[in-house]
Order: structure tokens, then C-alpha cells, then sequence
């Protein structure tokens, strides 16, 4: 019988925890072991709550897009090693199954290359040593089945050629280009592993699936035809304008044009065949790889392959799990059809967390950031937005605390920084109003727009808004528009657009609520620039390279500047973590003094948790955001 998937995360995207301050970032020359914590209490069993129905995929699947949902994840977060992993508490990279850092990438023949010396001692579940084979089948096995989703992050094909055992505790890793920071540290390193005894066998069956030689050599030859046929007509279509410019007609030119015309139609055409039957090909391979019988699967986590028993699914724990044991006997999960089910089970203390998330949490849940973050974006195209001297003033009337209490109902958490994660976030990059109450709040917004040059024809006061802001050129200050998602689209961009709409009218701003949907929203932004300010939402990852794709003018439309281009060209090359902090650090910096956008909140992620207790009760995107973390739980006293 085909038993349920693993998820190997091993708490890794636990990737979107807190972090260290920024001062004491420097690479350890030696690593301690992973964080483990001493256990003041002890219970048999820790109960997980879960809406919908229970998973059956192995691991193969559960990576890829099929596969990988909340559900999978959270039964089978503890299964499969990695080298390396988050830490939950401070996000700082830390080994796991590997003995330290791994080597520098360096140049190797016309690629790049990196060694990782594994730990000793390390055993899967079955007794068999965990080896630097494990590794490179598990790397080579992604590769060669071409998958996408997680796998296909972790290790990329673009980057990456193969993984290699030097011997038994070393594997090198072989790029084909030299992996930044977001590929190495944040993708190949924190990768899930599979026992190459266990799956070997299997796997070469489906091999034969994928695509042969025979196929690529075509579809290469084809693509190098193509290539040639493309620039000769071209050649040939200049030469045809030409002609018609100067009223002159030449049959043979003509005859070329047309038969190459047809010579590149057919060529992309028959590419087109071929990568199609290259496509399903790989696809049927991919899917012959997620039906194989995971069945004994040996494993190496915190917790071992589980069982269903009433509905309910258990992972014991490993006692031999050599980074400190969970203080509990067996983490349990329960399936129910609905929220309500749920909130029921947890009313009456049968479950201790629900993990799913709800649309009504109970009360008491802690409410923790998460990484759906919201801004306020400014059209880089409107020059009476240009200035960071009005973008301060109106970023300073904005108090997110009570944004996110008050106006949002506590539906959201303040959001001060372009950078969720203090592990790349600087901590000394504050606001200048954090901590004003308004009426200090007014008297600072206005000293910078006076000091700016602005004027009114009536003055802000603490009761009572500004008139007829004027321009420091003295011309009058337009009505401008502020784009934001109607109120059945994003109930909280909605409210959050009306509370910045009053703070701005209290600088004497003329700017109204323009209500649109989702898909409008976005277009306006990325297409057709119709907007002055807009309510904008992103998941911020906690690697921050989307700096570099918001400023560092990979999209223009959102901020046209070079300023940040070559620091995001150092960042897209770097592979140390020091370096490539300090380039985020100052991109940071650039962005708090010009403010293209305003940070204004996250969403908030609620922890529905009792009879447990955890070293920190709120961490970006909660516990919840871990699949309930049980390696981190203890018994509440």
C-alpha cells in the first residue's frame, strides 16, 4: 500500500523567522550545533489541528507543484535532512547535517565549484550512515528529472550542472555560472535529502521514461537551424524594404525572402513538435517518479514516518535524532472538514493548535507579522510626488500602530522597513516619527515640508487641516489619486487607502480613493502607469532580492533610477552572506531617504495555540508559519 508523502523542511521554511541584530553578523568561524532547548516539561503527545483532508504523496511529489501544500507540509515537516537550515528564532543560517561552512565558490575549469564537509556520525533511520551519496543522488535526481516548484529552487538548472561525493563525508557541487547568495545559502544548501539506497533502484525505472539522447541532439540541431534561418531572413527582409523604398524589384531577392520565409515558419513549427514531445516526455517521467511506493522509506529528522490511525496521523519522535530530542513522544494531526469543526475540537482542549489558517480566530491567539507585506507606491512619473521631503511628511503622519489597531482591527501589524527579516534588515534604520504621538507627528511633517520650501494658505494645526498647499516654485499643489483594491477586493488595502487619504488631506493634499479591482490594480502599476500613489501587496521572501527587481531597475516603472543598479549587480554576484548584508544594508538606506514607496503593515498571522509554550511567543508569520514547530514545543506548565 502507497504510504503518505514527507515533507523534509526539517523546520527550514522556518526561512521566515526573526533574526540577529545586524552588528553581529560576521560568519562564525566555529558553528555551534542547531539551537535545541531543554525541556522543563514532557507530554506523551502534542495535537495539531488541520482543515481538509489528509495527504497522500511521497516526496518526490510533495516538492513539486502537485505536492507541496500547507497540509503535506506540516505532517511531514521533520522528515529528511538538510545541510543546512534557518533558525527559527533569529533566521541565522545554521549547519545541520553539514560540519561547518561550506568552502568558498571558486572557479573550476570553465564553471564554478563549492565543497560541504557532512558531519560524522549521522545515521537515517534504518541504520545506514548518511553519506555525501545521499546528497548528490538527491541533487543529480532533481536535475535529471527537470522539476520546477521547490525542487526546481533548490536546485536550479540554470545554476547548477551536478553534485558529486568527493568521498563519503564531502560532496562538490558544480555550477555551470556562480551562484548568488539566494541560490547558494537560501536554494542548494537548505535543500531536502533522500536515502540514494533506498530510492536508487526506483528511480533509474523512471529514468528511462525521461527524454533520450537522441531527442536533445534534434531538438539542439533544429534550434541551431532555426538560429541561421532567423538571421538570414532577416538579411533578406532589409534587402526587400529596401527595394520597395527605392521603387526597384529584384525576383531572386523576392523568391529568397519567400522560400526562407517558409524555410523559418517550418523550422519553428517542427521545434515546436519536438519540444512539445520533449515536454511530455519529462512529464510523464516526473509523474512516474510521484507514484513510486515510499513504503519504509528510511529518514533522518526530529520525527519518524507516521501512521493513521481514527482519523488521525502521528509521527513519532527519533530518539536518535542527534540535535537534541522534542519534548514530546508523538506529534498527532487531525483532520476536520471545516473551520468550525476545528475551532470546536480546540474550545474543548481535543486539539492544542490549529494550524490551518482561520477567517476567525479565537480569542487570545497571538498575532504575530507576516510576510504579506503593503505599500504605498508613488508613480516615479508624477514630479509633484517627486520629493522625498513630502514623501517623509506624509510617511510621518502615518502612525502604523494605530493603522494596524485601530483602523485594521488588529488584522495587521506596523510595518516600518522595506525588509522583513532583522537578519537583513539594519535595526538602526528607524523612522524619524517612530514613537510621536500626532501632535508631534504634525509639527515634524510641517518643519520638513517648511524647510522644503512649501507653504499653505492655511497652516495644519493639530483640529484642524492644511489649505491650498502650495508647491516650493509657488505653484498650487494638484489633486492627485491614490489607487487602491475596492473593499470586497482587500477589505484592509481598502480601509488603510482611506486612513493615508485623511492624513494627506491634513497637509493640505488634495487626494482621493480611486476604487478598482485586484487585476486593475496591478496593471495600472506594471503597465499603464495610470496612477499617482497606489496601495500595493507583495510576499516578501526572506532572502530580500526582490529589493533589486523593485529598485534596481529591473522594473522600471516602478522606480527609474540607476542609483541601486550597480550595488544590485554586486548582490546578483555575490556568495558571501557579510558582503551581500552590506549590500542590502545600503539599498536599504537609499530607499529610507528617497521612500519610493511607504511601508505601512503586514497582514497579521494568528497563532491558535493553548497548553503549549514556545521560546518566543510571536516570530514572523507565527508558529503556524512553521507547521506548529512540535521540535520547538513544550508541555505549558
Amino acid at each position: 500500500m502507497r504510504r503518505f508523502a514527507r515533507f523534509g523542511l526539517f523546520l527550514l521554511f522556518l526561512l521566515s523567522a526573526c533574526a540577529p541584530q545586524f552588528d553581529s553578523l560576521a560568519e562564525p568561524t566555529d558553528l555551534p550545533a542547531p539551537t535545541s532547548f531543554p525541556a522543563p516539561a514532557h507530554a506523551e503527545e502534542i495535537r495539531f489541528a488541520l482543515i481538509g483532508k489528509m495527504p497522500q504523496v511521497n516526496v518526490w511529489e510533495l516538492y513539486d507543484g502537485s505536492g507541496s501544500t500547507y497540509a503535506n507540509r506540516a505532517l511531514f515537516g521533520s522528515l529528511h535532512p538538510r545541510l543546512y537550515q534557518l533558525s527559527p528564532l533569529d533566521s541565522s543560517l545554521q549547519p545541520l547535517a553539514a560540519d561547518g561552512f561550506p568552502s568558498e565558490v571558486v572557479q573550476d575549469g570553465e564553471g564554478y565549484s563549492a565543497t560541504v564537509k557532512l558531519r560524522a556520525g549521522l545515521k537515517w533511520t534504518d541504520g545506514a550512515p548518511f553519506t555525501a551519496e545521499d546528497v548528490s543522488f538527491t541533487a543529480n535526481t532533481a536535475l535529471a528529472f527537470e522539476f520546477g516548484y521547490d525542487w526546481g529552487a533548490f536546485y536550479p538548472r540554470d545554476y547548477l550542472v551536478r553534485a558529486e561525493a568527493v568521498d563519503s563525508s564531502t560532496v562538490k557541487f558544480i555550477f555551470k555560472q556562480k551562484p548568488n547568495v539566494g541560490i547558494w545559502q537560501y536554494g542548494v544548501l537548505q535543500a531536502p535529502i533522500v536515502q540514494k539506497a533506498f530510492w536508487d533502484s526506483a528511480v533509474r525505472e523512471s529514468t528511462d521514461q525521461l527524454p533520450g539522447e537522441s531527442l536533445r541532439v534534434e531538438i539542439a540541431d533544429f534550434r541551431a537551424d532555426l538560429e541561421i534561418a532567423q538571421a538570414t531572413l532577416a538579411d533578406l527582409t532589409a534587402k526587400v524594404i529596401s527595394l520597395k523604398v527605392n521603387g526597384l524589384q529584384d525576383r531572386k531577392i523576392q523568391g529568397d525572402h519567400l522560400r526562407m520565409e517558409r524555410e523559418v515558419l517550418y523550422l519553428k513549427e517542427t521545434l515546436e513538435n519536438l519540444l512539445e514531445d520533449y515536454a511530455e516526455q519529462v512529464k510523464l517521467a516526473q509523474e512516474a517518479l510521484h507514484h513510486l511506493d515510499d513504503s519504509g522509506e528510511p529518514t533522518l529528522g526530529a520525527w519518524m514516518t507516521g501512521a493513521t490511525q481514527d482519523d488521525v496521523w502521528a509521527n513519532p519522535v527519533n530518539p536518535a535524532f542527534p540535535f537534541g530530542t522534542p519534548n514530546f513522544d508523538r506529534a498527532s494531526y487531525r483532520f476536520f472538514g471545516d473551520e468550525e469543526s476545528a475551532l470546536t475540537a480546540f474550545q474543548t482542549s481535543e486539539v492544542d493548535f490549529i494550524l490551518s489558517p482561520l477567517t476567525n480566530p479565537p480569542h487570545g491567539a497571538n498575532l504575530n507579522p507576516s510576510s504579506s507585506a503593503r505599500f504605498l507606491v508613488f508613480n516615479p512619473a508624477n514630479i509633484f510626488l517627486a520629493d522625498p521631503a513630502l514623501r517623509s511628511a506624509l510617511s510621518c503622519l502615518i502612525d502604523r500602530g494605530k493603522l494596524s489597531a485601530d483602523i485594521l482591527q488588529n488584522k495587521a501589524m506596523p510595518l516600518e522597513a522595506f525588509v522583513l527579516s532583522p537578519q537583513w534588515h539594519d535595526a538602526n534604520q528607524k523612522s524619524p516619527c517612530a514613537g510621536m504621538d500626532q501632535s508631534a507627528r504634525v509639527t515634524y511633517a510641517l518643519g520638513m515640508l517648511k524647510n522644503a520650501g512649501y507653504s499653505w494658505g492655511q497652516e495644519t494645526a493639530a483640529q484642524a487641516a492644511g489649505q491650498n498647499l502650495t508647491l516650493p516654485n509657488g505653484e498650487a499643489f494638484p489633486k492627485v489619486s491614490l489607487l487602491a483594491p475596492s473593499k470586497d477586493a482587500d477589505p484592509l488595502r481598502y480601509a488603510a487607502a482611506k486612513y493615508v487619504a485623511e492624513q494627506a488631506q491634513s497637509l493640505g493634499i488634495h487626494l482621493a480613493v480611486r476604487e478598482a479591482t485586484l487585476d486593475e490594480v496591478v496593471y495600472d502599476v506594471y503597465s499603464s502607469g495610470k496612477y499617482d500613489m497606489a496601495m500595493m501587496g507583495w510576499r516578501l521572501a526572506e532572502y530580500p532580492a526582490y529589493l533589486c527587481e523593485w529598485f534596481g531597475g529591473q522594473t522600471p516603472l516602478l522606480y527609474p533610477s540607476d542609483r541601486l543598479k550597480v550595488v544590485c549587480e554586486a548582490l546578483e554576484a555575490e556568495t558571501k552572506l557579510e558582503a551581500a548584508r552590506q549590500a542590502v544594508a545600503q539599498i536599504e538606506s537609499a530607499l529610507s531617504s528617497e521612500l519610493p514607496f511607504l511601508p505601512l503593515f503586514t497582514v497579521a498571522q494568528a497563532d491558535a495555540y493553548q497548553n503549549l509554550s514556545y521560546p518566543t511567543p510571536s516570530i514572523l508569520n507565527g508558529w503556524a508559519g512553521l507547521y506548529g514547530a512540535p521540535s520547538y514545543a513544550t508541555p505549558a506548565q
